[in-house]
């Protein structure tokens, strides 16, 4: 090979190598200007060319489609030149429209206790605007009142108009709250082949070959620590990026979870390790001078900055990367048993005390709302768990400084103003609602968890449990409106399905694990990648012809939680209470209830699920009557047994003795029409979302007469008039039409 050749194929690698540390931040949902460098790290000199400068120009200036054009797609294309050799590559970024600007026409008027006045009064009301829709607009208050225990009313002013709004304040009822029950569940084992195993497996050799010393470099960096020769993070973790930390907590949680369910010393090692490492950067930041307990993946700039309400790019989320970092650390003490893990969590928990007890409630109610850069995650579960885990008041204190008026007030009211708000920054301050109920039995929190859950699931989820597009709820009841390559961002569902387990845990009814089922099976086990790669879909793409993208580098929110799901929720499959064992998921898999001296395992066959009682005792048994089945029969070791249903559970008393249940059912086929559109449809065969794989971009057409001989299972393989379906979760990269027009 010439020295022309040699030199020639080093500046190819370069100026690629240059392209891939490009971070432009989350061009999914574009509406502030770009920065688009001119130069690489190596000396590559980029040049730029968008493909729609009426959106974003060439140099990165973007300009918001007007509303009711809808967002749009821009291909940004970057030439990277160096020496003699030239590279391109696009990058796709998606411009948000602008949010319309409505009038308010009516104003909701507000009550409170004398208990709640004291803490503060409401910094938001629910108001009707002339679109028809609901939202919440800003109020000011009097400045001098005096609130006292007898019953009163006040005016405050609602922004924007001329309009007030109402304050009855009424005196405390005197009522003792009860710390309520909750289901408790266990680790679980997945035996057998099932589409949950083999994804699950898939993400365990993913977890096994992660560098943990790669996830420890920028905590490093930014402790003054040597690197230990490890490659930076990429994408939104990479040293250039604002939420770089992000991705190592959900790693963690994921390394301890996988601990959790497989017993395996590689998990432990690589928890343990990471866990030490993450306290002697905690350790170094003080020494540089940074607050005692801090410990992130960059210095205290931008919590700095968010108290002057500094927008994002400047800075990005950071209360969202410190929940991850946090939770992550909670979740190795819980699962891994890792107790460092939690004296770690633990000052990090008072720093946030320290940080945020000084300022007052108008501070935080403004830092908590301005878009992106406010974002928190799951900081109140974070503080609700140190509570839990430690009973110190401050963490319950800390957890309500990230109340937020805008949601709760509204959830409280059960009033919808969920269009045009991020629904993964939502969704976990709702998990933190029931945080606060299960650890103090305040009741308001348990009413706002379970009007959300209701107005999520029955006026905002697709057909596969997904919610959002671009990340953005829309109005209620719009679904065919919104079928795009954006639509069902994985954190989500996520998040969703957190949800919906804490609520049923509290009120274990099979409606929470038929909307769990759902969204598990024909979302989140969808959207994982069929290579070893840790893989994820940021978003499930259910317009015609449309085509996962599995993230692998780019290290977005939904990798980051990809990495969780399918070890988080295997403990799931049951539930469990002192006299009580309920199944709420059929995959293959093994229990054990040590408190009884009993292990539970089920098989699922065509039209059969058999569950095996080993062991002896009396106790009941509640297995999930499932939407998608039609139950035929259930016996006890080979006899018909007599049974009820009870809130959506086949209901089993009995004394087992080495037992064997069965339930013979036959699947069903199910039409699941958008709310706004009946012509549009998706189907459902047993538990199965179906899809036709077709790269052609309008609605395939079904003849009603088609539709109405449902489903034909032929040989194994499953047609809908002429056309061969599948389940959506062994799509790997077809292009797929997941939604239908009935003609």
């Amino acid at each position: 090979m010439t020295n022309e050749v040699e030199t020639k194929i080093k500046e190819i690698a370069i100026a690629k190598q240059d392209i891939s540390d490009i971070y432009l931040g989350n061009l999914g949902t574009v509406d502030t200007d770009l920065h688009l460098p001119k130069m690489g790290k190596q000396g590559s000199q980029f040049s730029w060319q968008s493909s729609e400068i009426l959106f974003i120009s060439h140099e990165g200036k973007v300009t918001r489609p007007t509303y009711g054009v809808g967002n749009r797609e821009v291909t940004l294309t970057v030439t990277a030149k160096y020496g003699e050799a030239t590279v391109t590559h696009n990058f796709v970024a998606t411009v948000l429209e602008e949010v319309p600007e409505n009038t308010i026409v009516e104003v909701f008027d507000l009550e409170i206790t004398s208990s709640e006045a004291a803490d503060h009064l409401p910094s938001v009301c629910v108001v009707k605007l002339d679109d028809q829709t609901y939202s919440t607009a800003d109020v000011t208050w009097p400045e001098e009142l005096n609130i006292e225990g007898n019953h009163q009313e006040i005016n405050g002013q609602v922004a924007g108009s001329d309009l007030i709004v109402k304050l009855q304040i009424k005196p405390d009822k005197r009522l003792e709250k009860e710390i309520p029950k909750k289901l408790v569940t266990k680790a679980t084992q997945l035996i057998e082949d099932s589409i949950y195993k083999t994804s699950a497996e898939r993400m365990l050799v993913h977890l096994k070959e992660v560098c943990v010393d790669q996830l420890l470099y920028s905590f490093r960096e930014a402790a003054g620590l040597p690197t230990a020769s490890a490659k930076p993070m990429t994408g939104w973790d990479a040293p250039e990026g604002n939420l770089r930390g992000h991705t190592t907590g959900h790693y963690l949680s994921a390394l301890s979870l996988a601990t959790y369910v497989t017993s395996n010393k590689v998990f432990q090692e690589k928890v343990d390790y990471l866990v030490a490492e993450l306290a002697k950067c905690q350790i170094a930041m003080e020494q540089r001078g940074m607050h005692p307990g801090f410990l992130s993946a960059y210095n205290e700039k931008q919590f700095d900055l968010l108290e002057t309400y500094t927008t994002y790019p400047t800075i990005w989320a950071p209360y969202y990367t410190l929940d991850k970092i946090l939770n992550g650390l909670l979740d190795s003490f819980e699962f891994a048993g890792n107790h460092q893990g939690l004296l770690v969590a633990r000052n990090i928990g008072d720093w946030v005390y320290r940080r945020l007890q000084r300022l007052s409630r108008q501070q935080l109610n403004k830092m908590w709302s301005i878009y992106i850069a406010g974002e928190f995650g799951g900081m109140i579960s974070a503080m609700m768990r140190l509570y839990h885990f430690t009973k110190e008041n401050q963490y319950l204190t800390t957890a309500l400084l990230f109340e937020n008026d805008k949601l709760f007030i509204p959830m409280i009211a059960n009033t919808d103003t969920l269009n045009g708000i991020h629904a993964n920054q939502h969704i976990p301050q709702i998990i933190g609602a029931l945080d606060i109920y299960e650890e103090t039995g305040e009741k308001k929190y348990l009413k706002l968890a379970e009007n959300f859950w209701q107005m999520v699931v029955h006026h905002h989820a697709y057909s596969i449990g997904g919610v959002g597009e671009t990340e953005m709820f829309k109005q209620a009841d719009h679904i065919a409106s919104y079928l795009t390559t954006k639509t069902a961002e994985s954190c989500a569902s996520y998040n969703m399905l957190k949800l919906t387990k804490k609520l049923f845990d509290l009120n274990p009814k099979a409606a929470y694990f038929d909307y769990y089922e759902n969204t598990l099976h024909n979302h989140l086990l969808a959207a994982t990648s069929h290579s070893f790669d840790g893989g994820t879909t940021y978003f499930m793409p259910l317009a015609p012809g449309g085509q996962k993208r599995f993230d692998t580098s780019e290290n977005t929110c939904c990798h980051g939680t990809g990495l969780e799901t399918l070890l988080r929720f295997q403990k799931d499959i049951y539930a469990f209470n002192d006299t009580t064992a309920y199944v709420n998921l059929f995959y293959p898999s093994r229990v054990k209830w040590k408190e009884k001296n009993v292990t539970l395992q089920q098989n699922l066959q065509a039209n059969c699920f058999s569950l095996q009682i080993q062991g002896n005792g009396h106790f009941t048994l509640m297995i999930r009557a499932p939407k998608w089945a039609d139950i035929q029969e259930v016996t006890v070791d080979g006899s018909q047994f007599s049974y009820q249903v009870v809130d959506g559970f086949i209901q089993l008393e009995n004394d087992w003795q080495d037992s064997q249940v069965t339930v013979s059912f036959k699947a069903i086929t199910r039409i699941h029409r958008a709310n706004d559109n009946e012509r549009i449809f998706s189907i459902t065969y047993g538990p199965d979302l179906l899809v036709y794989c077709c790269e052609e971009r309008d609605y395939q057409k079904v003849t009603s007469s088609e539709l109405s001989q449902k489903i034909k299972n032929i040989d194994g393989k499953l047609f809908l008039g002429e056309r061969e379906l599948r389940p959506l979760n062994q799509i790997n990269h077809e292009h797929y039409h997941a939604y239908f027009e009935e003609v």
